[in-house]
């Protein structure tokens, strides 16, 4: 009876694993046969504008590239789903009822549907990437005339380029070999009408190549160096000793884009490198009007990172380099990238306005790019670096409103703001509301435990502070002794603003 008993539960624990495994495949086959979400497809799809959207849908829906019309249906299907792509809208199984109504589910079709349809956002992309590149179609165009020994239509096309470089006389470090490519055609060209009275263009094709793997070559160690001052990973630069030695002989007539670089490989290479620097900064002030933004952006960023580092070696005269080199890029248009500016990079030159004193600047600055911060953080980033502002100005009665107006998101930009009120308190002598504010700073951080070490750290300079305000400023002995102890903590927030502070004691 016992054994019988034992049957009769062990076959029922094997019918409810079966029963398990059958729902996790379903589920696990649901999943897949009717998501689109985490497909090649949508994922390729979801980095199109909705601008880029609708010309994909007139690129798909051209016979000339969508022999298939339910290709082009299947991406309609998807576009319209445009920004949001709502995963509940796309599934494989909504979108074979769009494309067959009355024709049952195939997961295999509807997946070879997908991938062509990927292929063809693919085409998209290259035709148009091609499309905004109007010196790489004439030179394609070149490579057919050529091939085909269309000479009246050679000929026009190079006085096509002619034209498009007076148009556009911008340059980044492909423009050498957009102008090798067009002088390697025009040499072939020549070759092929085997006149012997003609050079074929052989000097002016090699310098351009030259140029252009001399300038791409500079550029990639800069990248290798940078790298390197930050990680401790070695590279292999072969040739590089050789290049310099071809560079050092070269005069200062040589393209601006080869000046830079080789300035700023040496800058980032030498241990004496203030004059390599000089030069560079130089060259980007005197030069900027031929260089393209994308490249101009790559350069200041060498340049920044060089002041940088110098000024966090003690070298505080590079500050003014580097607000220069801020300014320049403001006046240039390049500190916002796609009609956006990082938090990040408007708290650095806010900062760098104020321990410059430029506060006239650096109030302006605060004003116009408030609108180029991203939605969810413009409100506190504003109106903490407009409080950082009227703080180092002495107009604390501007502080106090602007920290309590807003609510922050980054715990450690909440942090600094607590931290800039609790000082304000101190320089309007408000101790009382000092005192209270103090209570429930210390409460706040006490409930952030995620904060590690700066949780000690404040906690620190709240105990600090108190005590301070405490003081009583006829004991000298006790004031001493509590600027020792001030002077050697180690886990202290905000130690100088306290040592400056005792200086009054």
């Amino acid at each position: 009876m016992f054994l019988f008993y034992y049957m009769y539960f062990y076959l029922i624990v094997i019918c409810l694993w079966c029963f398990f495994i059958f729902f996790c495949e379903s589920f696990v086959c649901f999943f897949y046969l009717y998501q689109m979400e985490n497909s090649k497809l949508l994922v390729l799809v979801r980095t199109f504008s909705v601008a880029e959207c609708r010309e994909l849908s007139e690129f798909a829906s051209c016979q000339l590239h969508s022999k298939k019309a339910y290709i082009a249906e299947l991406l309609d299907f998807i576009l319209a789903k445009a920004p949001d792509f709502n995963p509940q809208n796309l599934q494989k199984e909504q979108a074979w009822k769009h494309l067959y109504p009355n024709k049952p589910y195939n997961d295999t079709r509807i997946r070879r549907l997908m991938t062509d349809a990927q292929k063809l956002c693919e085409q998209f992309i290259v035709y148009k990437q091609l499309n905004q590149n109007q010196i790489q179609q004439k030179i394609y165009q070149l490579q057919y005339y050529r091939s085909h020994k269309l000479k009246k239509h050679f000929d026009s096309t190079l006085r096509e380029i002619e034209k498009l470089k007076t148009q556009y006389q911008k340059t980044n470090i492909w423009t050498p070999f957009y102008e090798f490519a067009i002088e390697r055609e025009k040499s072939i060209f020549i070759a092929q009408q085997r006149i012997r009275t003609v050079e074929p263009n052989l000097q002016l094709m090699t310098d351009k190549l030259d140029l252009f793997y001399l300038v791409n070559k500079l550029k990639s160690c800069c990248y290798i160096l940078n790298y390197q001052n930050l990680n401790a990973k070695e590279y292999q630069l072969p040739l590089l000793e050789e290049v310099l030695q071809h560079l050092n002989k070269l005069d200062e007539t040589q393209h601006p884009l080869l000046q830079f670089y080789y300035q700023a490989l040496l800058t980032l290479s030498e241990e004496k490198s203030l004059e390599y620097f000089r030069k560079m900064k130089q060259i980007l002030q005197e030069n900027h009007p031929v260089f393209e933004s994308k490249e101009l952006v790559d350069m200041f960023v060498f340049a920044r990172n060089y002041c940088i580092k110098q000024a966090n070696k003690g070298n505080t005269h590079f500050l003014q380099d580097l607000f220069d080199l801020y300014q320049l890029e403001t006046e240039l248009g390049l500190i916002v990238i796609d009609n956006q500016l990082s938090p990040f990079t408007y708290k650095n030159v806010v900062t760098l306005g104020i321990k410059l004193k430029k506060f006239e600047w650096t109030e302006n600055f605060i004003e116009t790019y408030k609108e180029y911060l991203v939605d969810e953080f413009r409100a506190s980033t504003y109106a903490f670096n407009l409080a950082r502002l009227y703080f180092d100005q002495g107009a604390f009665e501007k502080v106090i409103p602007l920290l309590y107006q807003v609510a922050y998101k980054e715990i450690f930009l909440e942090l600094s703001a607590k931290t800039m009120l609790m000082k304000t308190y101190y320089e309007l002598e408000e101790f009382d509301a000092l005192e209270s504010f103090i209570d429930s700073f210390q409460m706040f951080l006490r409930r952030k435990k995620s904060l590690a070490y700066h949780q000690v750290n404040y906690l620190n300079l709240l105990k600090f502070v108190r005590r301070m305000i405490r003081l009583d400023r006829s004991n000298k002995t006790k004031i001493n002794a509590f600027k020792e102890e001030v002077k050697n903590a180690t886990d202290l927030a905000d130690a100088n603003w306290l040592i400056e502070k005792l200086k009054t004691f």
